[in-house]
């Protein structure tokens, strides 16, 4: 890779890590299906031009939206809400790749050999060590409603393994079109205080909201897209990795979060694990769908 195109990866994954920080402060003032609603609201208009329909594709479209925009995200964000901190966040839902794995053994047929099974063991080894660090024991349901995410995610991408021919800035562009209905009704039956969400502008929570639509969805996707266009996955895949470590170091940082033992050896356990994925699946097949696991 050239340097301005190195330079380019790491700035997509400083905005990926800083996505976890920017929907923690955002939830200050926000309810996690309030914050998603305005978060696709917003991608929704700013992605108009993207919004022409694919012939054959909107029915996957649509329940790739049901599984990343409605579940992954609601998951997600409701996980973020109750979790003590981002850094467990940050590395529980890297389980995207394995749980992807598992389903495209059931679902599309794929077989896999000693390497993948051996990332797979690491991935979920990693995150059961995470579990019993004594910080994170006390937010499990956070790091459950996470990896429910993660899942949810993966079948996003087996969904999107087959929807073929559309752009990433379409894909997003719809996902964020059919989703924040259903979201916003979920919303007003669920959650309470609407108005006070929305006209309380404090800027905190306000620039974290547009971060999150304009750096995380459109920047640091579009960006990453340009790079997968120029490089191999391979080439690209230790740099994704980098998003969860910039994640942990933005929680301890600016939350002050602690890292314990456990948790360096949960983390480190699972990052491995999920690298050994991601490269034997990048040796295996070039044009894999490759999706963020930030915020």
């Amino acid at each position: 890779m050239s340097l301005p195109h190195i330079a380019l990866a790491l700035i997509i994954n400083v905005i990926w890590g800083f996505s976890f920080v920017a929907a923690k402060v955002a939830m200050g003032q926000y309810s996690p299906l309030m914050f998603t609603t305005l978060r696709f609201i917003l991608v929704a208009l700013l992605l108009i031009p993207f919004l022409k329909p694919v012939a054959g594709r909107m029915k996957a479209i649509f329940l790739i939206s049901m599984l990343v925009g409605v579940m992954h995200f609601t998951l997600l964000y409701m996980g973020l809400n109750v979790a003590g901190g981002v850094s467990a966040v940050a590395i529980t839902i890297q389980l995207v790749a394995p749980f992807s794995l598992i389903l495209a053994v059931v679902f599309l047929g794929e077989t896999i050999r000693w390497k993948r099974i051996l990332g797979l063991l690491l991935a979920f080894i990693g995150v059961l060590i995470l579990g019993f660090d004594p910080v994170v024991f006390n937010y499990l349901e956070g790091v459950g409603l996470v990896a429910g995410a993660a899942m949810c995610m993966a079948g996003g991408i087996i969904l999107m393994r087959k929807a073929t021919g559309v752009g990433t800035m379409q894909m997003q562009g719809w996902i964020a079109l059919f989703s924040f209905p259903l979201l916003l009704s979920f919303s007003l039956i669920f959650e309470e205080n609407h108005i006070q969400q929305i006209t309380a502008l404090h800027w905190e929570p306000v620039t974290a909201l547009l971060f999150t639509v304009v750096a995380t969805t459109i920047i640091a996707h579009g960006s990453w897209y340009y790079l997968l266009q120029r490089y191999p996955v391979s080439v690209l895949t230790p740099y994704g990795l980098l998003a969860p470590l910039f994640g942990v170091g933005f929680g301890v940082f600016l939350f002050e979060e602690p890292i314990t033992w456990r948790f360096m050896v949960g983390g480190g356990v699972t990052l491995l694990g999920v690298l050994i994925i991601n490269l034997r699946n990048a040796e295996k097949q070039p044009k894999v769908v490759q999706t963020s696991t930030g915020s």
